[in-house]
């Protein structure tokens, strides 16, 4: 007989939620008590499949309380829509914004899903127009989409990328109104 230590089991999130809002972080939760450091972001900085976060790291190095406001999956759309997540961001001393992709967020062109969004919900009639000849019911993902059309056409798809563009410029200003005086954005390479 044989066997295999396996480790010390699964990563615990330590999911929790803030005010009304219906999404779920990672914990541990946080208390606002000033000063604290909002940290709005997605996959990264949530810290699917490691043991702590950077937000953690940085409350540890610093002494400062860190909200990790981390969404798996999450864009733009996820925080424009949720205003207690905004009034705590806005709230804090700092507010840490990671740069999130562009195409996960609804459009002139596409619906993606409220929470995860990188989702592919569904084409709008311009998408439809602009490529008459996809079949969009074999698309879950936004990335996977984008792909193959890019791929059916690439001029035609010059269209849809100088909407999706303007569209993220409106939102990141618009989320980066709505926050604290000081806001830094990060952006993570490769990821």
């Amino acid at each position: 007989m044989t066997y295999d230590i396996l480790g010390r089991g699964p990563l615990d999130y330590v999911p929790c939620t803030y005010g009304t809002s219906k999404l779920v972080f990672r914990g541990p939760k946080r208390v606002f008590a000033d000063p604290y450091v909002a940290f709005v972001a997605g996959t990264t900085t949530f810290g699917k499949f490691i043991e702590q976060p950077f937000p953690l790291l940085v409350e540890d190095q610093t002494g400062v309380t860190s909200v990790n406001f981390g969404q798996v999956n999450g864009g733009l759309d996820v925080f424009l829509s949720e205003p207690c997540i905004l009034e705590a961001a806005k709230n804090a001393r700092i507010t840490v914004v990671e740069v999130l992709g562009a195409i996960n967020s609804s459009n002139a062109y596409y619906r993606v899903h409220p929470r995860r969004n990188d989702r592919f919900l569904c084409p709008e009639r311009k998408l439809q127009r602009l490529y008459p000849n996809v079949d969009f019911a074999q698309f879950n993902f936004v990335r996977h989409m984008l792909r193959h059309l890019y791929h059916v056409d690439a001029h035609r798809f010059s269209t849809l990328q100088e909407s999706i563009e303007a569209l993220w410029m409106q939102q990141m200003r618009a989320l980066t109104m709505q926050l604290s005086a000081e806001v830094v954005l990060i952006r993570f390479e490769g990821v």
